[in-house]
């Protein structure tokens, strides 16, 4: 992010950012448990991880569809009327920094502390991931094949892009409130246009 221009860092900070805290913020309020994830074993003191998924519905988060008329391909989040605006929002942020990422999936992480761990499932080596929310700590340890720490990057409005799949990563000790969002390509072969709410077959 250092080699953006300083329009467009301000408008990230003075804009986006702001904004998608918001929506985060108003968002999780109204639903204490927003979604469970499945990854038990990646938090630290064994509680349920809290998490936000949208986008295109991965083979690994349960999102139950009561409803026959949505869309099959979409979690269920992203089909109502602030989850679609918060998608659009973290959409149009990624495009800006890196708009050759390609991916159909986000999570939200809300105050969870990772584990060492690889993201192993996903179908593209790299992931993009930032936080918002005022917190001290919680960038994102690397380490080697050995498990050894290498690098933390510090992530707070700072996107960056690494090779979550096959670098081992883990959340740096934080206090305070911390959303850490995550994009990356799942398995199924969709991809989702949150501004002309189509989804293509890749």
């Amino acid at each position: 992010m250092n080699e953006l221009e300083y329009p467009l860092k301000t408008q990230l900070y003075n804009e986006y950012f702001p904004e998608l805290e918001e929506l985060l913020l108003e968002y999780h309020n109204k639903k204490t448990k927003i979604t469970v994830g499945n990854r038990l074993n990646l938090s630290a003191d064994g509680s349920r991880l809290k998490s936000l998924c949208l986008g295109v519905r991965g083979p690994f988060f349960l999102a139950i569809r009561k409803d026959k008329t949505l869309n099959p391909h979409l979690t269920k989040h992203t089909q109502t009327e602030k989850g679609h605006e918060i998608y659009k929002l973290i959409y149009t942020i990624i495009g800006m920094v890196f708009p050759d990422f390609q991916f159909n999936s986000i999570i939200v992480n809300f105050n969870s502390n990772f584990l060492i761990h690889k993201d192993s499932k996903n179908v593209n080596t790299d992931s993009v991931m930032f936080t918002v929310g005022y917190h001290e700590g919680g960038g994102l340890h690397l380490y080697n094949d050995e498990k050894e720490l290498i690098e933390t990057k510090y992530i707070d409005k700072y996107p960056i892009r690494f090779s979550g799949k096959t670098t081992y990563h883990s959340t740096e000790e934080f206090t305070g409130t911390r959303y850490c969002i995550v994009a990356y390509q799942t398995a199924p072969k969709y991809h989702y246009d949150p501004f002309e709410k189509e989804v293509y077959s890749l």
